[in-house]
């Protein structure tokens, strides 16, 4: 039985190609972690140790829980974790960390809201014969006689509305483990503590929600195991990505980035980007000057009422057609009603086939069908260059 989680799902609908790097080639990489995740997993071990001992009746006190966090932090720090936002140093994060841990601490103590029940679970839910679910949750309370409490630990910066944590999946994909392994089960809460903001965001949901989500959640993976194909998929998630240097969006972004200027200067790629925009934007105004020059000629042809033109060795002939222009597309109803009225449609209508090469593209269009028109398709690979501004601080630029 192939067995998903939260994280792998999301990690295909991210970017496929990130997604088949690490859960299909099992690709290492020298970059380890990011100081974010880093950060993350030192909060999320000491709130761990701080409900650890509270079950063996020990309340930690603020200094220990803190000790224990900066000796975890010293003891696993190593160079490989990548800082990504210019401008701020381990020790930065390391003190958000602390301030993390004593909002928190100050905010639940002295942590009798409810029996804990599990911290870091590993565990497991079938979704059907196919699959099963990896269920991790940070910390599983009963907080009443069949009430219980899925709580999570957020420690990024950023603060969602409560809108969105009622559409989050991985939660409520949890509530569908508890829901089954407990019995006298009433409710399931959803607890999110927003650490750096020092808050906490509850969302519920029925049991027919939560079975939509099962087979939603089949529906996704199913999608990944038909994929053939895994693009790169660029988003600012990419600035925390561990395979960056061996994507094939910013491979020679790594490659360039610690030359000396003189190398840089001289690189192939650098070299031929450099030349391509230059005649883009000579191109660019040459047909300004072009349209302007067009414009003038239309002029002059009309002005001494000429259908000819002469220059030097070469001649233009200046000539106006009239043109029509119909509804768009989408306003095309009464258009085409009328054209099928005068016995014109068949005559005229054709496929949209930009139209359904995307819809094809997107996989829009089942596989039967899109097998049935294959008779009709010629494939072919088109090759495309896009200028844009890079986003590169490469001191060498």
């Amino acid at each position: 039985m192939a067995t998903y989680s939260h994280s792998k799902i999301c990690c295909f609908e991210q970017c496929p190609l990130k997604y088949k790097f690490q859960y299909i080639d099992k690709i290492k990489t020298d970059i380890e972690q990011t100081v974010e995740a880093f950060l993350g997993s030192m909060v999320h071990e000491t709130l761990e140790k701080l409900y650890t001992d509270l079950k063996f009746q020990k309340v930690m006190s603020l200094d220990e829980l803190l000790e224990f966090y900066n000796d975890l932090w010293q003891k696993n720090w190593n160079d490989a974790i990548v800082i990504v936002k210019k401008g701020y140093e381990k020790e930065n994060y390391r003190r958000m960390g602390e301030k993390f841990i004593t909002d928190y601490y100050n905010h639940y103590y002295p942590f009798n809201q409810g029996k804990v029940l599990g911290l870091e679970t590993t565990e497991f839910v079938d979704l059907n014969d196919e699959y099963k679910f990896h269920v991790r949750i940070d910390r599983l309370n009963e907080a009443d006689e069949g009430v219980y409490e899925v709580h999570d630990y957020k420690t990024g910066g950023y603060l969602p509305e409560q809108a969105a944590v009622d559409e989050d999946k991985q939660l409520a994909m949890y509530s569908l483990w508890v829901l089954r392994t407990f019995g006298n089960v009433k409710k399931v809460k959803l607890i999110w503590h927003y650490l750096a903001f020092d808050k906490e965001l509850v969302s519920e949901r029925t049991n027919d929600q939560i079975m939509d989500l099962r087979r939603e959640t089949i529906q996704r993976i199913k999608k990944i195991e038909a994929a053939k194909e895994f693009p790169p998929n660029v988003s600012r998630l990419c600035d925390w990505c561990q395979f960056r240097p061996i994507c094939p969006q910013f491979k020679h972004l790594y490659k360039i980035e610690d030359m000396k200027p003189e190398e840089y200067l001289e690189d192939d790629g650098v070299k031929l980007v450099n030349k391509y925009a230059e005649m883009q934007e000579k191109i660019k105004d040459l047909s300004e000057e072009l349209e302007k020059v067009r414009e003038r000629l239309i002029e002059f042809a009309k002005k001494e009422d000429v259908d000819v033109v002469f220059g030097s060795d070469i001649k233009a002939s200046v000539s106006s057609y009239e043109s029509f222009s119909f509804p768009s597309k989408n306003q095309r109803k009464e258009f085409n009603e009328i054209v099928k009225k005068i016995g014109l449609w068949d005559e005229l209508a054709v496929v949209d086939t930009y139209e359904l090469a995307k819809k094809i593209k997107n996989k829009e269009l089942h596989e039967e069908l899109i097998k049935i028109l294959e008779k009709f398709i010629e494939k072919k690979k088109t090759d495309m260059i896009r200028i844009s501004r890079s986003m590169n601080n490469n001191n060498n630029c």
